[in-house]
């Protein structure tokens, strides 16, 4: 494992005497580690003294090796490999590389910007691992089919018999949303294998009538069954076998995987009802922040002491939260914080120590540390916000910011300076400490929930319209009639990445493979290798920004509007059709599109298309690639090798309701002149609406005065 695939995209830069980075990864329950190895690829400073300076390898506390700094290696790129104790490895893991540097001088600072490490993200640890025969008890569910100890992709085989039908297509369609629902932050993929036996962990759908080969003796059933066996011919590899009479009951046994495994156990379990009785509200995703109230940084984290650091220059608190896509923060003065923290007092109020706090890396404020840290301090934060569906120019871009829609991470870091005493000594403040208290806030309160669409963005980021309801029980999903195995794959990946996206699995989904206009007209929809110009003649009035049949291609494409990612989308003319292209390709090509949906105008629909099913494929895994989001926006996206190009052009439509003052606001924003008129015309009428009032009391005290 690359210190890159656990996480660290860039070198990890270790400054200041004694003080350290750490790591994090698991052990597989499947597997035993016998022996490993760290390969470390590091630069120490030049400045560094040769025999004191050194780096201190440490697994689970426990200390394994010093790394000593000599002359030859110090400036330079040095490679040492380092075995680790098998002893000392548990469940989850943590490496700790600690400096303890000094310099060649009489006079030093621990502190001193001249004592550095730079740890290459190439560093390996490298793990030699016996795989275990585990029993077959479904206690030990999800694992081994995903297990949490595993921080990489998951992949897990799903196996069909040969004449599989739409049903028994949904069937394994939620359970890849239980799967993908438990996979989370770390992506999925579900290769489809039809009547082929897996070489892996994998999950096989069986009905009395519809059974891969390898499995046709198998003992038929007649209720709704799950069952853990061993491969038949590999003693280390599990199957977990969702069976039923028929796709029915094939369901119910989807279900009772997703929302009872907690009672499982044994290697076989029927069952006998699984249903949900209370339904999921909006936005109640367990994976975004909760809007209804102030959220305590405690909720946020798996652990309170992840809230806590160590050393002068420790390394940095990050709490992660993902915002609902479509709050509506147009002129929000930001997001409140409530911070509270406490920390080592340092020897005075004049030194350097600070709390510098940022978002998804870009700088916030910072806090003087005082000598009053010992009782506590707290601190009222304004966090402004990046709203990815209101971009403009002005005050309604804020950076640095939450970025509504996709995971953001707030970084606290605590810095404690040495104190210096006299001309020529230094005294180490030791090791002070400093934690964020768990019951600091953070308040989404108070935002209405309303977005300009179509928005493709928010759709890659965080699933969006359709994880609006965790359970996606808003959601219809039309694919092709007998659709390929290829196909089937990324409708499980696509429902999938959904379900990990709000961390629940998505049991209210529904899966058509034709345009039921009754079933659609209140569903946001999701079509996956669906031409939509061959949906209903209901679209041709909203023209789809693409087209796409086998060779044909059709594109409606805007002026050239420089960066499209941060143009004012609502500005006039930004989704005016400017030209026009239709052409004939073989080539490698596929498309995401958004638009409103036909039946519903509050309702969306995206389309995921390919030439071929491999083409549709590669458009589903772009959702997994971290990499290529940030290209994909607007209301086309389109894919050809590596290569992504996004578009905003056709109409767009709002999701979400306002206060009628704040939507008048809002629209007649962007034309100030109409606004300025609207204004004048007010002012005349009540004008003269005050002087035939006033008219009509002048010539009744007139009347009375005649009477008398």
């Amino acid at each position: 494992m690359t210190f890159t695939s656990l996480g660290f995209a860039d070198s990890l830069d270790v400054q200041g005497s004694e003080t350290s980075v750490y790591l994090g990864f698991g052990s597989r329950l499947d597997r035993i580690v016998k022996d490993a190895e760290l390969k470390l690829d590091f630069i120490s400073s030049p400045a560094l003294i040769e025999v004191l300076s050194h780096l201190k390898i440490y697994l689970n506390g426990e200390l394994q090796h010093a790394v000593p700094v000599t002359e030859l290696n110090k400036g330079q790129r040095d490679s040492v490999r380092l075995p680790l104790d098998s002893r000392y490895f548990s469940d989850y893991n943590q490496l700790r590389i600690e400096l303890v540097g000094h310099l060649d001088q009489e006079c030093w600072n621990p502190s001193d910007p001249a004592i550095w490490a730079e740890i290459s993200q190439a560093s390996e640890v490298v793990l030699n691992s016996r795989r275990v025969r585990l029993s077959n008890d479904l206690s030990i569910l999800p694992a081994p089919f995903f297990d949490r100890r595993d921080f990489s992709k998951l992949t897990l085989p799903v196996v069909f018999g040969p004449d599989y039908e739409i049903d028994t297509v949904y069937a394994a369609t939620l359970a890849a949303s239980y799967f993908g629902s438990q996979a989370k932050w770390r992506g999925v993929n579900f290769p489809v294998l039809i009547d082929k036996a897996p070489e892996q962990h994998a999950v096989v759908m069986l009905t009395n009538t519809n059974r891969p080969a390898f499995l046709v003796d198998f003992p038929e059933v007649d209720e709704p069954t799950l069952q853990i066996i061993t491969h038949p011919d590999n003693p280390y590899v599990k199957l977990l076998l969702i069976q039923g009479r028929d796709s029915e009951q094939l369901l119910t046994a989807v279900r009772g995987l997703a929302l009872g495994s907690e009672l499982l156990s044994g290697p076989v379990a029927t069952i006998s009802k699984a249903q949900q009785i209370q339904p999921r509200v909006p936005y109640d995703s367990p994976s975004w922040i909760r809007t209804d109230r102030p959220v305590k940084l405690g909720e946020l984290v798996d652990d309170p002491m992840v809230l806590q650091v160590e050393g002068r220059k420790p390394s940095d608190i990050s709490v992660s939260l993902r915002v609902p896509p479509d709050l509506f923060t147009w002129q929000s003065r930001g997001i409140p914080l409530d911070l509270r923290y406490r920390y080592s007092p340092p020897e005075n109020d004049s030194d350097d120590s600070s709390l510098s706090m940022s978002i998804n890396g870009q700088f916030v404020e910072a806090f003087s540390l005082t000598t009053k840290g010992i009782n506590g301090e707290a601190k009222r934060v304004r966090v402004p916000l990046l709203d990815d569906g209101f971009l403009g120019g002005g005050d309604r871009i804020r950076i640095p910011a939450f970025q509504v829609g996709s995971l953001n991470r707030m970084s606290f870091r605590f810095a404690f300076a040495a104190v210096n005493s006299g001309a020529c000594r230094t005294i180490p403040a030791g090791s002070p400490r400093a934690i964020l208290e768990a019951d600091s806030t953070i308040d989404f309160t108070g935002y209405p929930h309303y977005i300009e669409m179509p928005n493709l963005q928010v759709f890659a980021t965080a699933g969006y319209p359709f994880t609006r309801m965790a359970d996606l029980s808003d959601t219809a999903v039309v694919i092709p009639p007998s659709p390929s195995p290829i196909l089937i794959e990324s409708l499980l990946e696509t429902v999938g990445y959904l379900s990990a996206s709000v961390a629940y699995p998505g049991m209210g989904l529904t899966l058509l493979d034709s345009w039921d206009k009754k079933v659609l007209a209140d569903k946001d929809i999701l079509a996956i290798g669906v031409d939509p110009s061959m949906a209903d003649s209901a679209l041709e009035e909203n023209q789809p920004a693409l087209l796409l049949r086998k060779s044909q291609r059709s594109i409606n494409r805007p002026q050239d509007l420089g960066n499209l990612r941060y143009f004012p989308w609502s500005e006039d003319g930004a989704w005016t059709t400017a030209e026009q292209v239709s052409l004939n390709a073989n080539g490698a090509f596929g498309a995401l599109i958004g638009m409103q949906s036909p039946f519903d105008d509050e309702r969306s629909v995206v389309a995921m298309l390919g030439t071929r099913d491999q083409d549709l494929l590669d458009v589903t895994r772009s959702l997994n690639t971290p990499g290529r989001l940030p290209y994909i926006f607007g209301s086309v996206a389109m894919f050809r090798g590596d290569s992504v190009a996004s578009y905003i052009v056709g109409k767009p439509y709002f999701v979400g309701h306002l206060p009628l003052q704040t939507l008048i606001w809002y629209h007649f924003s962007k034309h100030p002149f109409i606004l300025a008129a609207c204004a004048l015309l007010l002012v005349v009428l009540l004008t003269i609406i005050l002087w035939r009032l006033l008219a009509v009391v002048a010539a009744r005290r007139l009347q009375v005065d005649d009477d008398e």
